[in-house]
């Protein structure tokens, strides 16, 4: 393509990188929005329980009445509602840091604070496996360990595993707020976050559709290498009967 000016590999690059970037900041603030749900609704089943003595019955029907207004949004379960009233419970002043919960224990103010800055940028996935696996004095350690290297949910759950923490110490840096690289396996689950398709609605047909694109370009590609005796027709094409057979 000689027809092309000499800068604009240079440029294209460039407008990947940005579009990359903004994809990955939109998923961010969605994902941020939706621990920030989940904490608000984790928060006032924490008060309640204090204050009203709320039992799993009504968690249980707290449960149903959302998912009946709600039906798409997968993320109302009776499990999932009791994580978030741990999540709120553990994450007191999630996510801006000017929410402290009455009662709530923060025994270092400012890892606390730089922990929850950081956990904004977790998957839910991620966030749950802290809660289940990780003491409160190590949990800003792995978060920022998370966002810093990129780690995917399995590669949190090894290094919780092979005792990471109690290895490497219990120093913890300022968390630099940057994101992590657009490439890492954090970027990539955040990206294709479940939680965030049901959050924001996306129907199943619209999953479904990706998936089909992403699998036809590359059969596209696949058949046009093979060369002559192959040929690729087309997408959804309707086969017919021929008569006589």
């Amino acid at each position: 393509m000689s027809f092309l000016p000499d800068n604009y590999q240079h440029i294209i690059s460039s407008l990947k990188d940005k579009i990359r970037l903004a994809r990955q900041r939109a998923s961010l603030a969605v994902n941020k929005e939706l621990l920030s749900v989940y904490w608000e609704i984790g928060a006032i089943i924490l008060q309640q329980q204090q204050q009203e003595k709320w039992g799993t019955k009504i968690i249980e029907r707290l449960s149903i009445d959302l998912k009946t207004e709600f039906p798409d949004f997968k993320g109302l379960s009776v499990r999932n509602l009791k994580y978030m009233r741990t999540f709120a419970e553990t994450f007191p002043t999630f996510p801006n840091g000017d929410r402290l919960m009455s009662g709530s224990q923060v025994p270092d103010q400012q890892s606390t604070v730089i922990g929850q800055q950081a956990a904004a940028q977790l998957p839910w996935g991620h966030i749950q496996v802290l809660l289940d696996k990780v003491k409160h004095e190590e949990m800003t350690f792995y978060i920022q360990h998370c966002v810093d290297n990129g780690w995917s949910r399995n590669i949190l759950i090894e290094q919780i595993s092979s005792r990471l923490y109690q290895r490497k110490g219990n120093a913890i840096t300022n968390f630099k707020d940057t994101l992590p690289s657009v490439q890492s396996d954090l970027a990539q689950e955040t990206f294709k976050n479940p939680y965030i398709f049901d959050f924001i609605s996306l129907t199943e047909e619209t999953r479904e559709r990706e998936l089909e694109n992403a699998l036809i370009k590359h059969l596209k590609n696949f058949m046009l290498e093979l060369g002559k005796g192959f040929a690729y027709v087309g997408r959804q094409c309707r086969k017919t009967k021929e008569p006589g057979r």
